[in-house]
């Protein structure tokens, strides 16, 4: 038997709280000069957002930073992040610790990152889980860097561990790190697999040979992931990791109330999301921060396409200048045989004149034997006259 639109109503509110009107959320918001005054600072499409979640009429996005570790907290909440990592790693993992990331690359990017979560597993493995909104140019050589960083520390932290104890530091004493990176909105390679969202990636050989090289990625690009849910009949997950991978991507009341109906233990985690709707003051602060975020990354995005776009035009130039040069090349060897062509010409043309001057010679003398021949032919014609012989 089919709910009724009044349990529907009910079933909502008491995940999504009493619905309100964007008068009333305003109206509350009014009250605060000091809330106020930072929404408005927002963007169109984040103010659309905080009101519409104020109002209960959508979720909230939980790839926010304080939502992301208030549901994913390692230290007061192992057991959610463990099950992700499981599910992502495909095995049973279990968190020893959360640990602080004192990379250097955290002073020089932090504010590019909107989330950023570092355990040890059981196993040693060392996890670093980040969400990025916007896809960078280079992911790959991204987190590389990130895995290199993650190994280094390791490095140095074993190696003074050894050292205190009086032991030898071994390469073996090293384990494996993860970089696991949900991208909200994926570069183009990512564009030419759009029936794949998990991206396992370790370096491997090309004979076969098995080396453990430390370093392995997960790569999750969540808009495509977003687009073959919504290519099925059945909207909702297929299993535990979409189950979560559909918590993380999307804050469609329609997903929120799907993803509750296939697994009833979700309805906790969003009443904790939904918690925030009476923080406005975090709220607020969250949102400030994800318009800075956003902010901080379309610059870099814009410099890194600039870098692009130079990087095209000085190819194009260099391009340009080496088809000049070819031409100019193809002009000097076509210019070298006219050269050499007319160079032949001449000399053919003096050959040709040198005979014509022989000719003329050869006919000068033919003229002058002709007028001797014709000068004997009369003189033997007047001595015949002379001696009265007749022809």
């Amino acid at each position: 038997m089919k709910s009724s639109k009044h349990q529907i109503i009910s079933e909502r509110e008491n995940i999504f709280g009493p619905e309100k009107s964007r008068e009333q959320v305003m109206g509350e918001l009014k009250q605060e000069p000091k809330i106020y005054g930072e929404f408005q600072k927002l963007s169109g499409g984040l103010q659309k957002e905080f009101l519409e979640f104020c109002m209960g009429v959508r979720g909230l996005s939980i790839t926010y930073d304080p939502v992301f570790k208030k549901i994913f907290n390692p230290e007061y909440r192992p057991e959610r992040l463990e099950e992700f990592l499981s599910l992502c790693l495909g095995e049973k993992v279990k968190i020893i610790r959360a640990m602080p990331n004192e990379s250097e690359r955290l002073t020089e990017e932090g504010s590019l990152l909107v989330m950023d979560i570092l355990v040890q597993l059981e196993s040693g493995t060392l996890v670093n889980i980040e969400i990025q909104r916007i896809g960078y140019l280079f992911p790959g050589a991204r987190c590389a860097c990130y895995a290199s960083d993650l190994l280094m520390c390791q490095y140095s932290q074993v190696r003074e561990e050894r050292r205190r104890k009086g032991q030898k530091f071994s390469y073996h004493d090293m384990k494996d790190v993860f970089i696991i990176v949900l991208l909200q909105e994926s570069t183009a390679e990512f564009q030419k697999f759009p029936k794949k969202y998990l991206h396992y990636i370790k370096p491997e050989s090309s004979t076969g040979l098995k080396l453990n090289m430390l370093q392995n990625y997960l790569m999750i690009p969540l808009d495509i992931f977003q687009k073959i849910l919504q290519s099925r009949d059945r909207r909702g997950p297929e299993n535990k990791l979409e189950a979560w991978l559909m918590f993380i991507s999307s804050d469609s009341p329609e997903d929120i109330m799907s993803l509750i109906d296939a697994y009833p233990e979700f309805e906790r985690l969003y009443k904790e999301v939904f918690e925030f709707r009476y923080q406005k003051r975090e709220l607020i602060s969250m949102y400030s921060e994800a318009l800075r975020i956003m902010d901080a990354n379309m610059v870099e995005y814009m410099v890194e396409q600039q870098k692009k776009e130079l990087r095209k035009q000085e190819k194009e130039i260099q391009k340009q200048k080496d088809e000049i040069a070819k031409q100019n090349s193809e002009i000097q060897q076509q210019n070298d045989k006219i050269v050499k062509q007319n160079h032949e010409i001449a000399k053919r043309n003096d050959e040709i004149a040198k005979r014509n001057d022989e000719i003329a010679k050869q006919n000068h003398e033919i003229a002058k034997q002709n007028h001797e021949i014709e000068n004997q032919k009369k003189e033997i014609q007047r001595l015949r006259a002379l001696l009265g012989m007749e022809e």
